[in-house]
């Protein structure tokens, strides 16, 4: 009977410690996959400076497309309007500055004042006579002062969406690498209780009692 007992408690301590090495294993491998998974919010944050680079840490690949694409229509739609802007500002120093002669202080603006009148369907200034020059660069003046400035508010603004843009997909990656491990399986529940002006918060986990 002793032998009996004795081989039946070997066995038993035998088996415990099996299964003790089987957990703490796991509980390595787990340890190990954490590790693995977990998303540093400063190395995120580093790798964010290359836009999209943080988005392809944290692995949320459906993210860069959209990241590239709002950084190429910020800058493209900027490029856009300074071309146009930079057309009526120089059109507009070649009618508006003149020397004492009446001869343009920039002269080499000519070229973009003619392309300016080409299109806004204008006739060239070749088909007519001095005085009809001189009075319609005179009525054109404010026109392209109005509409230089306007154009150069909406480029300044569209520099500024750029960096507003490029400011959010850092703070995109930063946050996600934060929220990474965050749990929001289905054991975790949050509960209201009690009457108005006596409320309760509760939050418990399931199969937690």
């Amino acid at each position: 009977m002793r032998a009996v007992f004795a081989a039946a408690l070997a066995s038993g301590l035998l088996a415990m410690g099996i299964r003790s090495a089987a957990h703490a294993q796991a509980d390595s491998t787990a340890s190990l996959d954490t590790v693995v998974i977990a998303r540093l919010p400063r190395t995120a944050l580093q790798r964010a400076i290359v836009p999209g680079l943080g988005q392809l840490y944290n692995r949320h690949y459906l993210k860069i497309p959209v990241v590239y694409a709002g950084l190429a229509g910020f800058i493209g739609s900027a490029l856009l309007v300074n071309q146009r802007y930079l057309l009526y500002r120089h059109a507009y120093l070649y009618t508006a500055r003149l020397n004492e002669d009446g001869s343009p202080v920039f002269p080499d603006y000519e070229r973009d004042y003619e392309v300016l009148i080409r299109d806004l369907n204008l006739e060239p200034e070749a088909n007519l006579t001095a005085e009809e020059i001189a009075a319609r660069r005179q009525r054109l003046e404010p026109q392209l002062r109005a509409q230089r400035d306007h154009l150069r508010r909406n480029r300044d603004l569209l520099y500024f969406g750029t960096v507003i843009w490029y400011g959010l997909t850092i703070l995109d990656a930063y946050v996600s690498a934060h929220l990474f491990d965050f749990d929001v399986s289905e054991s975790l529940a949050v509960r209201v209780h009690g009457l108005p002006g006596h409320i309760r918060l509760s939050l418990r986990w399931k199969g937690i009692r």
